[in-house]
């Protein structure tokens, strides 16, 4: 079963991690791994924070040795000069996605985790970069076309959310 993830590290504000939370669950992410800090604000996550797993790391060694356990790619999202465009899928198999800060980017030590990279194509003149979070939407998107997962059930102008919420691990805390 293809699966995919989200490693949050070295994320500078901390309300990004719930609206994270939120494309998610929305794009069908089996566990978002958290690496250094345990704590976030669940802001802007809409609830979506209880239908996700939450898994916690003290370091980006340990985080990959857990990931690698599960046959995943690495692929940090990443203006690089090997990055593949992503709407071209470059995926092979499940994939932990790995996003920079957002002022610096990845940093040497999150890029030397990663198995490949990927890039969002911008087409305006505007701005340098995107918001963390809205990249992550863009990227977890294209990789659920590209495992072909299943579009939700929508009831009228609305997706149906599901029932069952997921348990946290001890250590991980929401506020």
């Amino acid at each position: 079963m293809i699966e995919s993830y989200v490693v949050v590290h070295n994320i500078a504000k901390r309300h990004n991690v719930g609206t994270l939370a939120r494309s998610a669950t929305a794009f069908g992410v089996s566990e978002m791994i958290l690496v250094g800090r345990r704590d976030f604000n669940a802001f802007g996550s809409h609830g979506s924070t209880s239908h996700v797993n939450f898994r916690h790391f003290h370091s980006l060694s340990d985080a990959r040795v857990f990931l690698k356990s599960k046959d995943c790619d690495i692929c940090g999202v990443e203006i690089t000069d090997n990055a593949v465009d992503v709407t071209q899928h470059p995926f092979k198999k499940s994939t932990a996605f790995l996003l920079g800060n957002e002022g610096m980017g990845l940093s040497a030590k999150e890029c030397e985790i990663c198995d490949f990279f990927v890039y969002i194509p911008q087409y305006g003149g505007g701005t340098a970069s995107l918001n963390v979070t809205v990249a992550a939407s863009i990227v977890l998107h294209h990789f659920g076309v590209w495992a072909g997962f299943s579009e939700r059930t929508r009831d009228g102008n609305k997706y149906v959310v599901a029932e069952r919420s997921a348990r946290q691990p001890s250590g991980c805390s929401v506020y």
